[in-house]
């Protein structure tokens, strides 16, 4: 009777609780040190759990089923060391820093296929490009271009094998589908640059699995779409033409995206927070007039966030009408944007702690009194949060235009109307509140203020 109820409780056991793995090993020169394990979301890491390294630096994280199989990092401090999967079995490593950047996986199967695809990319790309600017470059009358030619395509063939027999022989590994879309397409030889590059807009994108949601979890898809944007990038700093050609991307990337709605918003959600960092209102504007969050149950809040993030770009684009501002700062001074007498204002969203924003100050006071620029004043707000760091960055800094927080961070008013996600972050608006421009930086700032200065003669 006790032997069947021993056997009893160790079935119910084993079926409410979750199987166990772990990934632990050796970090070799970091003793006594706090190891950060990161999960992987895109371009993102996130928090996934901390431990201590012991003398001898050995580490172990318990990782169960409902860690998601994906790419990780570890990481010391801000610093993440190597990635590594983690797909639903133990981890076992050992890491020495310095030797060749690589970690040494003792047991994972995942791990070690991951790794020699890593280093037989490197060496293929190395050997590819090379090849690619000898038959870009050499006559192809002469004997050795054809030679090149040739060689190039074995070349191609070899890596191509090298990735079909690890979709054949592990299918099913999370590996496999990193490979699947990662791996390079099969490029003709017989190009020009010309005809290169528009091969690669038509067919870089062809192998990614736009539906396979477990490749969110991991570098691909953002490093697929950042390495499809650099064929489209433009030498000649047109940034108007720049603009135009990346939607032409933008369009492709979100039409194959749309086969899944988490992958779709995901990737949509990606180019304009990419796009919005570098100034680029034309691109986000197309995003925001042409496409919808996907009407997906999964990750209601991610949607929702999403939803108001495109509402708040249609409103905030060049040529609509910026919200009011009542400013009521800390030392008590009160305003609006109605009152300050001048034909342009340039906001300016900045904060203390943000070092981009103090190191344009110089800039912006050299532009603030520079000659030959239409007449414009500069309300700075700041998203500080803490009122002596706020008082301390303007006694350092003593700037001649409006300043004015609240105190309030991210959460205060003009912020949550102007839709701030980061900092520095700047609008020009006329006496009118219409937006003229959204520029990045001084220099853009300054070339705006130049054409419209032209415009006004």
């Amino acid at each position: 009777m006790r032997f069947l109820l021993s056997v009893i409780l160790i079935s119910i056991f084993s079926l409410t609780s979750n199987a166990q793995y772990k990934i632990e090993g050796t970090m070799e020169a970091y003793l006594h040190k706090k190891l950060i394990l990161l999960e992987f979301f895109g371009d993102k890491h996130m928090f996934v759990d901390s431990t201590q390294t012991d003398g001898n630096g050995w580490f172990s994280f318990d990782m169960d089923e409902k860690d998601p199989a994906g790419l990780y990092s570890l990481a010391i401090g801000k610093t993440p060391l190597f990635n590594l999967i983690y797909n639903h079995e133990n981890v076992s490593l050992r890491f020495e820093a310095g030797k060749s950047g690589l970690p040494e996986f003792i047991f994972s199967i995942e791990n070690l296929i991951y790794y020699d695809y890593l280093v037989q990319s490197e060496k293929y790309n190395h050997k590819a490009g090379q090849l690619s600017d000898i038959l870009r470059f050499y006559p192809e009358t002469d004997s050795f271009y054809h030679y090149t030619e040739d060689y190039f395509q074995s070349v191609q063939m070899e890596f191509r094998e090298y990735t079909r027999r690890i979709i054949r022989e592990y299918p099913g590994m999370y590996v496999t589908g990193i490979i699947k879309s990662d791996r390079p397409v099969m490029i003709p030889a017989d190009m020009n640059w010309d005809e290169y590059i528009a091969f690669m807009q038509s067919h870089y994108l062809d192998e990614t699995n736009f539906n396979d949601t477990s490749l969110l979890s991991s570098n691909v898809l953002t490093g697929k779409a950042i390495d499809y944007l650099g064929f489209y990038t433009l030498n000649n700093g047109n940034k108007d033409l720049q603009e135009h050609v990346f939607i032409q991307a933008v369009d492709t990337i979100l039409n194959k995206a749309m086969v899944n709605g988490k992958v779709f918003n995901f990737l949509m959600q990606y180019l304009i927070e990419g796009f919005d960092m570098y100034g680029f209102d034309q691109v986000i504007s197309h995003i925001a007039e042409n496409y919808e969050p996907a009407g997906t149950c999964v990750d209601e809040e991610r949607k929702s966030e999403l939803e108001k993030r495109m509402e708040n770009l249609r409103r905030l684009a060049v040529g609509n009408i910026a919200p009011d501002i009542i400013i009521e700062g800390i030392f008590g001074n009160k305003t609006t944007l109605a009152d300050i007498d001048k034909d342009l204002t340039v906001i300016l969203f900045w904060a203390s702690w943000c070092p981009h924003c103090n190191s344009m100050i110089p800039g912006l006071k050299e532009l603030y009194h520079a000659p030959g620029l239409p007449d414009f004043e500069i309300l700075a707000i700041s998203i500080d949060t803490s009122a002596s760091d706020y008082s301390m960055a303007l006694a350092m800094n003593t700037t001649p235009w409006i300043n004015y927080t609240e105190l309030k961070g991210w959460n205060s008013q003009a912020a949550e109307d102007y839709s701030i996600y980061a900092t520095p972050t700047m609008f020009i608006l006329d006496r009118n509140r219409k937006i003229l421009a959204r520029p990045v930086s001084v220099y853009d700032l300054k070339i705006a203020l130049g054409k419209i200065a032209g415009s006004q003669q």
